[in-house]
């Protein structure tokens, strides 16, 4: 309300800027939008000093308005390693304002020697020597990137060091990776490589472009995995053998493992391949593949030999026993009858002596011939051997009668003989089981 005397002005409402309608202060309405811009914002003077400052500043700082608005410079906030810098986009904002940057990332110190990093923006303010300079604390990013930074130079450093020659490449196909032993496998730079895609990896092995073992993870395509020797799909794990015509050195053969990468979304991202020589170990599996063939070969050989070789042993034992057979019947039809007739008949003492003599070397001479019951046939007749031989056989006496054309009373007779010339007269021993188990 205005006072007794003075004249009111129509519309005037007494510049109150909170009442509606009512026409704000410049100067109140800029420092309303430098208060709540949601950034640390500062103006500072020509000479650097700082003559304003916004409640985010001070949180940021560590010191209040009053400590700071006319009494500090902007210097004092910066790093010493980055103030050099700032000192001299200073100095060219004041020549011209386009010729520094005007974004740019600083260290900044706060009252208690803590270091951010900020983001910054300074801008010069139209038609004064006065700038504003907005900073964006940027420390959690900054530091996260750093920590991402890190994680894939380990990352690198484990892939670069791996004993397997191994690559990777991203989901576009270009290689991201190529550690030294693929450098050495191939004698192509890694320099030469990284960055590179449309399938020029697969040059130094096949000498042209085509999907390998990697691309086949990404996707699977029948034709290309039926050129290796072997291959083997284990979820997003492809495994394969296969020889690589155009390698340095000659042809190789090697094994070769292919897997997908995903992000922690699932996302596939790229596939990465380790690759292993086994050059000299196929060459070693297949020298003893073939010395296993050879030698199988010569077991078959062998035994053909052993079977031949038994096969004439078999008849040569059959030749000895038929010679021995032979020579056994010979002395019994015509020596043994000769020497018994000469022992029935009239001899003198000394005849008699020379008789048992040739007797006694007869039986001398047949031994190493004979075996059990070789020498038990010298004192079986002719007829006896021959019913001996059929009763083994398991005949009948009606049936040994019926072969060698005497009665059945013949056989039994010469049945008894038997038992008697072998010792088993009177004893319960069956006659065929004899003859068996003694010839």
């Amino acid at each position: 309300m205005a006072k007794r005397g003075e004249k009111r002005v129509k519309g005037d409402r007494g510049a109150d800027p909170s009442r509606p309608g009512a026409v704000a202060d410049p100067e109140a309405r800029y420092r309303a939008i430098f208060e709540t811009t949601g950034a640390a914002m500062m103006i500072s003077e020509e000479d650097m000093t700082i003559s304003m400052v916004n409640a985010e500043f001070e949180k940021q700082s560590g010191f209040s308005k009053a400590e700071i608005e006319g009494r500090r410079r902007w210097t004092e906030f910066i790093h010493e390693e980055d103030l050099e810098q700032m000192l001299t986009f200073h100095a060219r904002r004041r020549v011209d304002p386009d010729s520094a940057p005007r974004s740019y990332e600083v260290r900044f110190r706060d009252r208690d020697g803590r270091v951010r990093i900020v983001s910054m923006t300074v801008s010069m303010i139209p038609g004064t020597k006065k700038s504003v300079a907005s900073l964006m604390d940027i420390t959690v990013r900054k530091r996260a990137e750093e920590k991402l930074r890190e994680s894939e130079r380990f990352l690198a450093d484990v892939i670069d060091f791996l004993p397997d020659a191994t690559f990777v490449i991203d989901s576009g196909g270009k290689v991201i990776a190529w550690n030294r032993a693929m450098e050495e496998m191939t004698g192509v730079p890694a320099g030469e490589m990284i960055g590179r895609g449309d399938l020029e990896y697969a040059l130094p092995f096949y000498g042209e472009r085509r999907p390998i073992l990697i691309d086949l993870a990404l996707k699977p395509d029948p034709r290309f995995e039926g050129t290796y020797v072997t291959t083997e799909r284990q979820d997003t794990i492809l495994v394969g053998e296969a020889y690589m015509p155009a390698l340095k050195g000659g042809q190789r053969y090697l094994h070769g493992t292919a897997s997908i990468l995903r992000d922690s979304a699932g996302n596939v991202i790229g596939a990465i391949e380790s690759i292993r020589d086994i050059t000299e170990r196929r060459r070693m599996e297949e020298a003893l593949r073939k010395r296993e063939e050879e030698l199988e070969l010569k077991s078959r050989n062998l035994e053909e030999m052993n079977t031949a070789l038994r096969v004439l042993l078999k008849h040569r034992e059959e030749d000895k026993s038929e010679l021995e057979e032979r020579i056994l019947s010979n002395v019994k039809k015509l020596v043994i009858p000769y020497v018994e007739k000469l022992r029935k008949s009239r001899l003198t003492d000394e005849q008699a002596s020379y008789l048992d003599i040739l007797d006694d070397h007869l039986r001398d001479v047949l031994s190493p011939f004979l075996r059990n019951l070789g020498t038990r046939h010298l004192n079986l007749t002719p007829k006896e051997i021959q019913v001996a031989s059929l009763i083994r056989e398991g005949k009948t006496s009606k049936e040994i009668a019926d072969v060698i054309g005497v009665s059945a009373r013949a056989v039994d007779f010469h049945r008894d003989n038997i038992r008697i010339k072998l010792g088993i007269k009177n004893k319960k021993a069956n006659l065929r089981s004899f003859l068996l188990s003694t010839f």
